[in-house]
């Protein structure tokens, strides 16, 4: 019974472990092109809806996939942007771009009927510089 027991524990490791994102440490913040401006978008590593991973949009332009314990970036026209992402629901929040400048936003999932959905948060850059440091570049 013990032996059947650490097995499921860990072929379900294994497999949550495999939605997670894989990419490069995060290594620091890359200021946009003169003019231009940027966001990064970073999710945390949580149990709480580790299978689930998203695509995340700024108003009709694709940033990037979003995965557990994962970040992605996009430099942005500045303007203001809604930054959203859609499982079984669909979650946004606003953000004011301004030129030269970097803004973050917290992804994460809540309770869905049959799929988490993605929570999305703007923060201000002191908490998102604490936080994205344990992510890595989300890849598709």
């Amino acid at each position: 019974m013990n032996i059947k027991r650490i097995l499921s524990i860990g072929i379900v490791g294994t497999l949550l472990s495999a939605c997670s994102a894989t990419g490069t440490q995060f290594a620091g913040f890359t200021p946009p092109a003169e003019g231009q401006s940027k966001i990064y978008v970073y999710r945390p590593s949580a149990f709480k809806g580790s299978g689930v991973h998203y695509d995340v949009h700024a108003n009709d332009q694709l940033i990037g996939h979003i995965r557990n314990g994962g970040y992605i970036s996009k430099e942005l026209i500045p303007g203001d942007y809604e930054i959203w992402a859609k499982t079984e629901a669909r979650r946004s929040v606003q953000v004011p771009l301004r030129p030269n400048e970097t803004q973050c936003v917290k992804a994460s999932v809540g309770f869905g009927a049959f799929v988490g959905r993605p929570k999305l948060e703007w923060v201000p850059m002191e908490k998102c510089e604490t936080e994205i440091r344990s992510t890595v570049q989300s890849a598709k």
